[in-house]
């Protein structure tokens, strides 16, 4: 039974006032669509601009498997990026939040 079919067979059998049964939370190809039906399609919020007070400011947030980075640059604009460098795949900011003068990978140092 593939996922879509099986997720709403759960939830038109779920009793009011309880919660998901367990694939739900815990079912990879739930989680796949959960991400491609929802996560996906729309904007998300990740940060609020005052969030990043000054050129280098940088914030990073986790949707679903992509590592993000909201940075803002040195003219005042606010730029989103794969938090990985695009050579060894390496983690470009490895802290919730921080300023930088440059995101610099740590493997290769590429900026």
């Amino acid at each position: 039974m593939d996922a879509r079919n099986d997720m709403l067979r759960l939830l038109q059998s779920r009793k009011q006032g309880y919660s998901l049964e367990q694939p739900f939370y815990t079912d990879p190809d739930y989680f796949k669509l959960d991400m491609e039906l929802i996560w996906h399609r729309d904007w998300l919020f990740i940060g609020h601009d005052c969030e990043l007070p000054k050129p280098g400011s940088y914030i990073t947030v986790q949707i679903g498997d992509y590592p993000v980075v909201l940075v803002r640059d040195q003219k005042g604009r606010i730029n989103a990026f794969h938090n990985s460098c695009r050579h060894r795949g390496s983690r470009v900011c490895n802290t919730d939040k921080g300023t930088a003068a440059k995101l610099v990978c740590p493997y290769h140092q590429w900026t």
